[in-house]
């Protein structure tokens, strides 16, 4: 059974409620008769029907009614678990993240298996007393779950569903048919749960049986045939791949889906070379707990197909059972183990077969079924609740902790007369009762009167085994501080009855029980690997974990460690990075937090996942609450990583440490550490989440940078003075810090101004802690001498540098602590404000890619983007002329015209650093044009004595942009619109071009335009006549025949017509011109370029049409007048 609780004593006896015994029955060693049976669905459900059916139940409530044992002592045991108590609550995580081992991450999964576990127990409560408390319980666990839980992830998520899953299935059966008062929407909540985030993962995982298990009792709740037929249907395969018959063949059968297509591939998959038993099973070699598991997994899976009317047992499955329990059994029981089974030694460190995994499948093959399997059946009596002997830790599946199973019957009914006359066996039996009933008074003084015996680590095992986790650490504290000074004084006014314990038992039998104690070691495989040799310590330790596990009680634990803080450098340093920081977070910082951590899983916590999981509720995600980060940094996460400071320190030591018969280590591969590196790569990763929050908080992240100082800034509570906890290498580290700072720059992606001056007091916290030039205040890096960026560190930066990932390189020359990348990125900075202030927002990423990586053409884009988005009214020079002033500054970072900059800067170059200076000043003198700041750009462009730009150059510049105005305008009178503004441009800039004929043209060209407009004029197709009509006509004065033609009587305006070819005729729109020329725009050319011939023409042809619109209206005495 996957359980954590004393109260699979009381479920697995359920399981024998209909237990019959038989004699002369097959035994099981017996050679097999195989029947195979596909189990399939019923037409109807059976319900109760997971695990245990209605007769069951009562007849278990019956025989605890009556008191009888084993029933009744087990279940007095689960009532007094933890599991079952009426304080518990809840606690539902929406997402339960469990990695290998459940433990790496392990967010929520302990707290799914014992909720569900809870819930099971307060069913089965509810179900033999009828006590309506214990129904509400277990109602308040399921709907909590119901409605908070959405999904399970990482690697073990499919395991950890199963397991919960099971036992959420068998509570709810229990409930919804016993009239607990279940609503029928919290039902309908439950089964949602059920079918959506539980069983696709389980049913469409990999195969494994309790994943069957939980399957198959899902299914069995909510009424579906189908789930139902699916996990029986791979339950089919799973079972003759995992337990082995001689019948099979030489070889075992493959996995289900594993692939293999060789013997060997499964030999190797077994870990198991030769099969001439029946009985072995896929995990016999990895350890006999697993093995287990698998084996009641299957025993359920049996037992509940028989209650839905499939009696596997009497099935190939029940044969593979009854095999599986046989082989295991009898290793159990001390028999040697050949050489050819697991290499000549099995595994039994992780926890045995338990009484619950055998009495499922006892109770049907040998109480129903009348199989004689007297292994199994002296391995399940010997186990049972109610027996004379303490029961043995129980190894639980969902992590590598042993669980204590309570004892729940009576030492033996008579007294010892003579103390002293007890056989060491029976000392150390009494010390073991007085230990499970926590007399610790007794227990000293019995320590005083035998220390031959009851030695230092004999008695630190029995207390780490036995002692109840609820008691006082203030009870036993002076005799830990006692036995390790090797002194134990009786305590006073004590006294201690003569040992009783097995009284009524032989020598022998005395020797055998304390053999099958199993006591606890002390030590668990990371503390071992980090050094520790302190028995003392190691106890101390692992019994805090116990504490922690049963109680939750973190000030327990400290109550227990602080008056040995100083006793062992390892110890010391284990408390101040684990339980100092958990009473921190659990109990100061966030004491009304939902989920608290639990030591278990804060011992786990590992690398970068770690840091987000601790820091996670201390940073403001767009709320308004105090930022907490830099405080959770300095009390939480910084006590947290210096965990590895005494492993470092002793690893020289490491293979020098003390191992004894009662210090055994766990497996490999279940070691807790903040990860494969030390301390150092933790801080980087502390590094990395303040950039991440820089990309989602920035005011979070400057404000965690400002109010903490690096890794030396650790709050250690007192214990700063001892040299354990020193940083090596602090410099460094603060160096490293600095460039978290600057990474931070440039993973925000916030334009706000508060965004830039929080990135300012970022940068003068960089100068800081690498000693830098102070960078000068925002509105003065314009003007300083100090900040420098050459073009040879410009050019030596890459946009890799500006990935997020690779913000923290050390070898990141953006980012990395250095008075360029400082300077570099207080010009980045001013250049935010600057251009924030245009109108054009960028953060500094963009704007640092913007100078040091885009090509010309995209700086000039850019630049052209910015000034068309300036938010200067027009007609404001000293607005203009400070926009001019920045975007030069932005271009190469100085005020060169001022001579202010350093001589080693001269080749410095901003983010518009890549346009030549003429072509950016091009682009200004277009802006102020289109802002109608004539006077500025007459008097920048004009009036200097070094123009900045050309004078032909310049000519054509304010002749485009007037001719842009002018061809979109939408009407041609010059008082209004494009017209306008061209004619403005043109006034302004005329006096300074007095020879220019492109000057002329142009003017020409807008009179011709004023003077048309006059007129009204539609061209082909209906289309209003525009401007930018004349310059894209092939005949221009075509346009005054439709003048004439759609205006009557315009034919009497003939000198007016004539003034407007004349200034068609000077507008050259037709003319053999320099193709660069800004008003040329006809495709025709004429071949006469004599002005005069032109006008001469231009006047005849106007006239010509002018007297054929007189003739065609009739008005032949003005026709006549012309000719």
């Amino acid at each position: 059974m996957y359980s954590t609780s004393r109260f699979i004593s009381f479920l697995a006896l359920i399981s024998i409620c209909f237990a019959v015994l038989s004699n002369g029955s097959p035994n099981e060693n017996a050679e097999p008769h195989l029947h195979h049976v596909y189990p399939r669905a019923p037409a109807t459900f059976t319900h109760p029907g997971v695990l245990v059916n209605k007769a069951q139940l009562d007849f278990v409530k019956a025989k605890v009614a009556a008191q009888a044992n084993p029933w009744y002592d087990a279940y007095n045991a689960m009532l007094a678990h933890p599991l079952a108590s009426s304080t518990r609550s809840p606690s539902p995580f929406p997402t339960v993240a469990c990695g290998s081992g459940s433990m790496n991450p392990s967010v929520g999964c302990r707290e799914e298996r014992q909720d569900a576990l809870a819930a099971y127990a307060n069913a089965l409560a509810w179900y033999i007393s009828s006590n309506r408390s214990y129904a509400t319980k277990a109602i308040s666990f399921m709907n909590a779950w119901a409605r908070s839980i959405r999904d399970h992830t990482d690697s073990n998520g499919p395991l950890q569903t199963a397991w919960s899953g099971a036992s959420w299935a068998r509570a709810a059966e229990i409930i919804r048919y016993s009239n607990a008062g279940w609503s029928s929407s919290d039902i309908t909540a439950f089964e949602n749960m059920l079918r959506n985030v539980y069983l696709p993962t389980i049913i469409g995982g990999s195969i494994n049986n309790v994943m069957m298990e939980a399957a198959q009792g899902i299914a069995v709740f909510l009424n579906d045939a189908t789930s139902y037929d699916r996990a029986m249907a791979k339950f089919a395969t799973r079972a003759p791949a995992y337990v082995y018959l001689t019948s099979d063949g030489s070889c075992p059968k493959a996995p289900p889906a594993n692939g293999f297509t060789s013997c060997s591939q499964v030999q190797n998959f077994w870990l198991q070379y030769s099969f001439p038993e029946n009985g072995i099973t896929q995990e016999t070699c990895r350890d006999f707990a697993h093995t287990g598991y698998g084996i009641s997994s299957m025993s359920h899976i049996a037992e509940t197909s028989k209650i839905q009317g499939t009696d596997l047992w009497t099935t190939d499955v029940g044969t593979r059972i009854r095999y599986a329990l046989g082989f295991h059994s009898r290793y159990e029981l001390g028999e040697n183990v050949p050489s050819w089974l697991c290499g000549g030694s099995v595994d039994l460190r992780n926890g045995k077969i338990d009484f619950a995994i055998t009495e499922v499948g006892y109770n049907a093959l040998n109480g129903r079924l009348g199989f004689s399997m007297t292994n199994t059946g002296s391995l399940t009596m010997q186990n049972r609740p109610g027996m004379t002997l303490p029961s043995r830790p129980f190894a639980s599946n969902m992590n590598s902790r042993a669980l204590r199973v309570e004892a729940t019957a009576l030492y033996g009914p008579a007294l010892m007369s003579d103390h002293k006359g007890a056989s060491r066996a029976r000392i150390i039996l009494e010390a073991v009762r007085l230990a499970s009933s926590a007399e610790v008074p007794s227990l000293h003084l019995l320590i005083a009167r035998e220390p031959n015996i009851l030695q230092l680590e004999l008695v630190l095992r029995i207390l780490l085994t036995y002692l109840p986790e609820s008691t006082e650490p203030k009870a036993y504290i002076d005799l830990l501080h006692q036995i390790a000074r090797g002194a134990v004084h009786p305590p006073p006014q004590s006294s201690l009855r003569p040992v009783q314990h097995g009284k009524e038992l032989s020598d022998n039998e005395v020797r055998y029980q304390v053999r099958r104690l199993h006591l606890l070691p002390l030590a668990e495989e990371q503390d071992l690997q980090a050094g520790c040799t302190d028995l003392l310590s190691l106890f101390l330790i692992h019994r805090a974990r116990k504490i922690d596990v049963e109680t939750g009680s973190i000030p327990g634990v400290q109550e227990l460690l602080e008056p040995f803080s100083n006793r062992d450098p390892y110890l010391r340093v284990w408390t101040v990075s684990n339980i100092l920081p958990l009473r921190r977070i659990n109990y100061e910082y966030y004491p009304d937090v939902e989920y608290p951590y639990t030591l278990e899983a804060f011992e786990h916590l590992e690398g970068r996942p770690a840091i987000d999981s601790l820091l996670a509720r201390s940073a403001r995600l767009g709320g308004t609450e105090t930022i907490q980060s830099a405080r959770d940094i300095r009390g939480v996460v910084g006590p947290w990583i210096y965990r590895e400071s005494s492993r470092k320190r002793r690893k020289t030591h490491h293979d020098r440490r003390r191992r004894t018969s009662f210090v055994s280590p766990k497996p490999a591969g279940q070691v807790g550490s903040i990860g494969a590196e030390d301390r150092h790569t933790a801080w980087l990763d502390v590094y990395d989440w303040m950039v991440d929050l820089a990309l989602r908080d920035f005011a979070a992240a400057a404000e965690t940078l400002e109010q903490w100082d690096g890794p030396t800034d650790v709050d250690y509570d007192g214990y700063n003075d001892h040299e354990d906890l020193e940083l090596d290498g602090s410099q460094t580290h603060t160096l490293r810090y600095a460039q978290a700072g600057l990474a931070m720059v440039y993973a925000n992606s916030e334009t706000t101004p508060s965004a830039f001056d929080n990135t300012s007091a970022v940068l003068r916290k960089v100068s800081q802690l690498s000693g830098l030039d102070a960078p000068p205040a925002l509105d003065e890096i314009h003007t300083s001498s100090v900040l420098c960026v050459s073009k040879e560190y410009l050019d030596q930066l890459s946009e890799v540098h500006l990935l997020h990932n690779a913000l923290l390189r050390p070898d990141n020359l953006m980012t990395s602590s250095s008075q360029p990348s400082l300077s570099f990125a207080c010009l980045v900075l001013r250049s935010c404000v600057l251009l924030q202030k245009l109108g054009n927002s960028k953060s500094c990423r963009a704007v640092a890619g913007l100078a040091a990586f885009a090509r010309p053409e995209e700086q000039m884009n850019e630049l052209h983007k910015t000034l068309q988005k300036v938010p200067v009214k027009t007609r404001d020079d000293s607005a203009w002329a400070a926009v001019r002033q920045q975007v030069l500054w932005l271009r190469d970072w100085q005020f060169q015209a001022s001579g202010i900059g350093r001589a080693d800067c001269k080749e410095s170059m901003g983010i518009f650093g890549k346009v030549k200076q003429m072509d950016a000043e091009v682009e200004i003198l277009r802006a102020l044009l289109r802002a109608s700041c004539y006077d500025l750009a007459v008097h920048v462009y004009c009036m200097q004595d070094e123009r900045p730009i050309p004078k032909d150059a310049l000519e054509r510049t304010i002749l485009s942009v007037a001719m842009s105005f002018y061809d979109g305008a939408s009407n041609g009178s010059r008082t209004r619109g494009g017209i306008r503004k061209a004619s403005e441009i043109l006034a302004a800039f005329q006096s300074h071009f007095p020879q220019s004929q492109d000057f002329d043209q142009a003017n020409a060209l807008v009179a011709a335009t004023h003077s048309i407009s006059f007129y009204s004029l539609t061209l082909q197709h209906g289309v209003p006549f525009q401007p930018v009509n004349i310059r894209a006509s092939k005949d221009p004065m075509s346009l005054i025949g439709k003048i004439l033609e759609q205006n009557p009587r315009s034919y009497t305006k003939l000198d007016d017509l004539i003034e407007i070819g004349r200034n068609l005729v000077g507008a050259r729109l037709g003319s053999a011109r320099d193709p660069s020329f800004p008003v040329q725009g006809a495709a025709t050319t004429y071949l006469n370029d004599d002005h005069e011939q032109k006008l001469h023409e231009s006047s005849r042809r106007i006239t010509s049409m002018a007297i054929e619109a007189a003739l065609t209206e009739g008005d032949f005495d003005t026709a006549y007048s012309y000719i």
